[in-house]
């Protein structure tokens, strides 16, 4: 049952670069409908667009945008609680509780096009899945920082659990355990879910930003 103060997906009104499409493929699966419902969680624009000219963003935003590699991605993000919005990141005390935390939700229906063995997802797909997602919950925590220069990952340790089944539909979520000097250095955490709250996957990461001279490079 989605929660009380639910609000349908095809209602909110979608930022640039949200898929239309995706929103509407997704609402049709049951039991994504609690998660997309839940209001507490914004949409938030995907990073599906092609940048820098063709040399930007391609593997999400071209190689992997298709019908038979992931045919509808769509995310959602929970900003920190109303009485710590506008504070300094150092101020937040990390880890926070499941139930309030900053915390990324994204939803991506996958193709047999990213298959390893017949019918299952390919393991690299899921790391870079769980990367991408991570460093988003990253950059959403961090996108009110003075200091523009990009974060990049540096750590990313991946436990396989269950094999994910294409075509098929699954839940990533991602937040953020530990900030140190100044948002230069982020730990995040995230998990890959399925339908019936099974786990078949879970990361740990570090992404650390750059500085001046490597931001040029």
């Amino acid at each position: 049952m989605a929660p009380a103060n639910s609000t349908s997906p095809h209602k909110r009104k979608l930022p640039p670069r949200a898929s239309p499409s995706s929103v509407e493929h997704l609402a049709q699966i049951s039991w994504l409908r609690p998660y997309l419902d839940d209001h507490d969680f914004r949409i938030i624009p995907d990073n599906r667009t092609v940048t820098n000219d063709g040399r930007g963003h391609t593997l999400m935003g071209k190689t992997w945008n298709t019908e038979s590699t992931i045919k509808a991605l769509l995310s959602f993000w929970r900003p920190p609680p109303e009485d710590l919005r506008g504070k300094d990141i150092t101020e937040l005390s990390l880890p926070m509780p499941e139930s309030t935390r900053p915390e990324v939700r994204r939803f991506c229906t996958l193709g047999p096009d990213l298959n390893a063995h017949p019918d299952l997802l390919h393991g690299g797909v899921i790391s870079c899945l769980l990367d991408s997602c991570l460093g988003g919950c990253v950059g959403m925590l961090l996108s009110h920082s003075r200091d523009e220069n990009p974060m990049f990952t540096v750590q990313l340790h991946v436990t396989y659990k269950k094999p994910i089944k294409t075509p098929g539909t699954v839940m990533l979520r991602a937040w953020v355990v530990k900030i140190e000097e100044e948002g230069r250095k982020v730990w995040a955490e995230g998990v890959v879910e399925g339908e019936g709250n099974i786990v078949h996957a879970s990361a740990q990461g570090m992404w650390l930003r750059a500085g001046k001279k490597q931001h040029k490079l």
